[in-house]
């Protein structure tokens, strides 16, 4: 018999989430995707149930762009094309039924993601936190690079609002923010006026 070889430096990685029905999610996938020209939005979503909503935020119109899939089960013409980018953020709307959301990829390693460039835009800009990992807020670059009157907003679907942590004029987070710990695939928005800027985060963990 032929002998295959199969060599793969790469782990492939998941986060799950359970998702409600009626609920609404912001989450963020921070693996990198198997495909090398991205994930795209029928593939990523595939077991979402019909008449679900993606929306994707875009800074260009400050607006968000959204994706449907129909009660008969058929994505709308965009969703066949549009690719969602690592660490971006997006929401998720559920119908009235429950679903098992599995986020996968690559996880970043020394090779394909040894520090990861993040920017955000005046005005609002949706991202998550580039590595599967659990991270103090306050600790992470985003944070520290935001500007002084920054509000960065996560959403928690149990009570369905915001929750807010903002940064003085000074530059000192709230009591809130200094507790806060971003969990894997947790989505954020980043609202501030003040000029762009970007920010570089180092993979925190050893291996891969």
């Amino acid at each position: 018999l032929a002998q295959t070889n199969v060599l793969s430096r790469n782990a492939v990685g998941y986060i799950k989430v359970p998702l409600a029905a009626t609920n609404l999610y912001l989450l963020s996938n921070p693996f990198v995707p198997l495909d090398a020209s991205g994930d795209i939005v029928t593939n990523m979503f595939a077991a979402l149930p019909n008449s679900v909503i993606v929306s994707i935020w875009d800074e260009g119109i400050q607006g968000y762009r959204n994706y449907s899939k129909t009660a008969r089960g058929a994505w709308d013409a965009a969703a066949l094309t549009t690719r969602v980018a690592r660490a971006d953020a997006f929401f998720i709307r559920m119908p009235a039924n429950t679903a098992t959301l599995f986020m996968m990829g690559e996880v970043p390693d020394r090779f394909t993601a040894p520090t990861t460039t993040q920017s955000r835009v005046a005005g609002l800009t949706m991202l998550g936190f580039p590595y599967p990992v659990q991270t103090a807020f306050t600790g992470t670059p985003m944070a520290i690079s935001a500007p002084p009157s920054s509000i960065i907003s996560v959403w928690d679907p149990s009570i369905n609002t915001y929750i807010n942590y903002s940064k003085t004029a000074r530059g000192a987070w709230d009591a809130g923010a200094n507790a806060a710990v971003i969990q894997p695939g947790q989505g954020f928005v980043i609202r501030s006026t003040a000029a762009g800027n970007s920010w570089n985060t180092v993979k925190p963990y050893t291996w891969p």
